[in-house]
């Protein structure tokens, strides 16, 4: 029936919580943390070249390697902080189970 939806919005004001759209933070930060932890791996562990590094990413992450690029630049303090510590395989098969190490 026409004016319904305006009227059930003015009766239920303040009862419904808006919906936040677009991307979920959270899940971006988590998989921003896992690319930046292959990163380490794939240059620190496997050593790999620069470019197969990002063909990698870019097939597991599904991200284009401008994006990686960005990232890295961005998370410079967390990739040092990486190497500082310099994280076994365990610490790697243990945070993401599902991937192989």
């Amino acid at each position: 029936m026409r004016g319904k939806r305006i009227f059930e919005e003015l009766t239920t004001l303040g009862k419904r919580k808006p919906e936040r759209k677009g991307r979920n933070v959270n899940l971006i930060a988590l998989r921003n943390e896992c690319l930046l932890a292959r990163y380490y791996y794939y240059a620190h562990m496997k050593r790999k070249t620069y470019d197969d590094l990002l063909q990698l990413l870019m097939m597991e992450f599904f991200v284009a390697p401008a994006t990686i690029t960005y990232l890295v630049q961005d998370h410079t303090d967390h990739l040092l902080q990486l190497k500082q510590k310099a994280p076994g395989r365990y610490y790697f098969t243990s945070r993401w189970p599902h991937l192989r190490w």
